[in-house]
């Protein structure tokens, strides 16, 4: 149901960039001694077939600290009194073994972004974990919402890997728009790594160069995916987060864990049937869980 697709060249991009940076995060564990990225690849996730895509706002809102597909934790500066951007967002999970009832297929992805929570763009990159009427499927995936969603082909996903994953802001490049005429666009860098098998892929950035991003959130979640609709939520036991740190103006440059900042902890009430509901954070700041829960 997904159609292969070849690295994009990035000839748009100027070879000039502006005010390019490195956020003060701790990388995520770098798995690249252990394979190259040439291992793998990326399609496309077609827009007929299961995604992370909502029409509006990504995040479903029902009413205070509940949504229709989000599950976790957001740290959102609208309405905090805040004047703040996130610049980096980073965060560790186990892949969880999900079921589902009989043959109904039923889905879920687990995922650190920026944005999302009340603007209309999100940049994030996570893990699928589905039932689909008779076993577990697996992959890694990211999404520069509104644009689509794209699968990692081959990157490993198994029930009880330890997942890492970051998404970066880069910085600004002049991107060509026309003869004689360019634009300023934010670049993003997102990062995945299985500390399991030791491996890491980090998407090239004609992939993530975006024309508009807020900055305005970051987040911890498991989601029930969409496809036209809110499809049902996979029962995954519980997924564990931790290492969840991201990096604001505010923090000053300096990865914060998620107790720094006024949060969002974010109940799930799926329309199937489903739900789930996150703990709270560990003294640390840094981890909780979320655990599946029929509504």
């Amino acid at each position: 149901m997904k159609t292969a697709v070849c690295f994009l060249a990035g000839a748009g991009l100027v070879a000039l960039a502006v005010g390019l940076k490195t956020d003060k995060i701790t990388p995520v564990p770098s798995g690249m001694n252990g394979s190259l990225q040439t291992a793998y690849s990326i399609k496309r996730i077609p827009f007929s077939a299961v995604h992370h895509q909502q029409a509006g706002m990504p995040r479903i809102r029902l009413w205070e600290s509940t949504s229709g597909n989000w599950s976790g934790y957001a740290v959102p500066l609208e309405g905090s009194g805040v004047s703040d951007t996130f610049s980096a967002v980073q965060g560790t999970w186990v892949v969880p073994t999900v079921t589902g009832s009989g043959r109904q297929e039923a889905y879920s992805s687990a995922w650190v972004g920026l944005d999302g929570y009340e603007s209309a763009t999100v940049e994030q990159i996570g893990t699928e974990q589905d039932w689909t009427g008779r076993a577990q499927a697996n992959y890694v995936w990211f999404e520069m919402y509104p644009a689509g969603a794209y699968e990692i082909e081959n990157f490993p996903a198994n029930p009880g890997d330890s997942i890492s994953a970051q998404v970066q802001y880069a910085g600004q490049v002049n991107v060509q728009i026309g003869r004689g005429r360019t634009e300023q666009e934010s670049v993003f860098k997102l990062t995945i790594v299985n500390n399991t098998h030791n491996v890491s892929f980090t998407v090239p950035s004609s992939y993530t160069t975006v024309a508009t991003a807020a900055r305005a959130s970051a987040e911890w979640v498991v989601e029930a995916p969409t496809s036209r609709t809110i499809l049902p939520l996979a029962d995954f036991g519980s997924v564990t987060f931790s290492r969840c740190e991201a990096v604001s103006t505010g923090s000053g440059g300096v990865a914060k864990a998620i107790s720094f900042w006024p949060n969002d902890p974010l109940t799930m009430v799926d329309p199937s049937g489903g739900g789930s509901v996150p703990s709270g954070l560990s003294s640390g700041g840094t981890g909780f869980s979320v655990a599946w829960a029929a509504q």
